[in-house]
């Protein structure tokens, strides 16, 4: 059986910014009718709003999951897509980590990929998450599981090693 999802909903007045009271308003909900919430999941860039958090409401976010002891899960796929030159993308890790929150002070799994725009390339396949601040034993246990669900082609791996290791300019001397 599939867990219960907790909807939230994006505040139009703040540029679609999340709001604690709004995730406080709905966890709280959900305790009352009896639904355990172990996870927040956020995508950042917005898709389809195209809408970027404000570094301080990841801020807020990120201390509403610590507090509540929820993992985040941060679908940052999209953050090569930003279009509003005043706008600008923050990861939640490095988010995280400018509060001084390390390894272990929260749990967040954030998603890349290659295949939602990146530079255009729809139709490609390939993608990567990082976990953070998860033991060995439970990051085993997603890695195996990840791994027998998913595999993209060769194309959308090769796609993903350049997006994590991208080639290194060499210069000859002549």
């Amino acid at each position: 059986m599939a867990a219960p999802k907790v909807p939230y909903y994006l505040d139009e007045a703040t540029g679609r910014g999340l709001e604690v009271s709004e995730l406080k308003k709905q966890l709280q909900e959900a305790k009352s009718n009896g639904i355990t919430v172990r996870a927040l999941v956020v995508i950042n860039p917005g898709n389809p709003t195209g809408q970027v958090l404000a570094e301080e409401n990841q801020k807020a976010i990120v201390e509403f999951c610590k507090e509540e002891g929820l993992v985040l899960l941060a679908d940052e796929v999209y953050q090569e897509n930003v279009y509003v030159p005043e706008k600008k993308f923050h990861s939640f890790k490095k988010v995280a980590r400018s509060m001084g929150y390390g390894e272990k002070d929260l749990h967040l799994v954030s998603f890349q990929s290659v295949s939602k725009g990146y530079y255009g390339e729809c139709g490609k396949r390939g993608g990567y998450m990082e976990v953070t601040g998860f033991g060995a034993d439970v990051r085993e246990h997603i890695y195996k599981l990840v791994s027998v669900n998913l595999c993209s082609n060769i194309t959308g791996q090769i796609l993903a090693s350049l997006v994590i290791s991208p080639p290194k300019v060499i210069s000859f001397a002549i």
